[in-house]
């Protein structure tokens, strides 16, 4: 069986040509109007990504040749599709520190109103928050005795100490 592959394998090598040779036929068939790399650097942002890509191929195709054979332009655009300053590596926006501050700030704004508005108009006061309840729960507080150290009830605690 094993040889039966080795047969296969070295007669499909005998059929196909060097890669080499495929290479060549793809860098001489590569052609790169020029007009698609004229002021490559101000139009790359605004092209397509499909066009893109198929600058960016078919350049990469022509550097795996003899560079002498690019023109200018052709080694001008690669070189700026490799390091140039789009996507990623655009240079950041001075004023986006000052957009982002006035966004956050202007969120911050808004959840602050609808919170202030929320606890003023549409939660009800609790009922034991009025002072009706406090006096109340303090006057049981007194009568079970209930903490006497530091409650309600410590303050008529120490005054019968004193009286005593």
């Amino acid at each position: 069986m094993f040889v039966a592959r080795s047969l296969i394998a070295s007669s499909r090598a005998a059929v196909r040509p060097a890669a080499s040779t495929i290479a060549r036929a793809n860098h001489s068939s590569t052609a790169i109007a020029p007009a698609a790399l004229a002021q490559i650097e101000t139009r790359w942002a605004k092209l397509p990504e499909c066009e893109q890509g198929a600058i960016a191929d078919a350049l990469a195709a022509k550097q795996k040749g003899d560079w002498k054979e690019m023109s200018l332009e052709e080694k001008r655009a690669a070189y700026w599709i490799a390091y140039g300053p789009y996507g990623a590596r655009s240079p950041h926006d001075p004023a986006m520190k000052w957009k982002v501050l006035g966004w956050s700030l202007g969120f911050s704004a808004v959840a602050v109103g609808i919170w202030a508005y929320w606890t003023s108009a549409v939660v009800p006061e609790l009922r034991t928050h009025s002072q009706e309840w406090q006096d109340e729960t303090e006057r049981r507080a007194i009568e079970l005795k209930q903490n006497p150290y530091t409650g309600a009830y410590a303050e008529l605690r120490k005054a019968e100490e004193t009286k005593k």
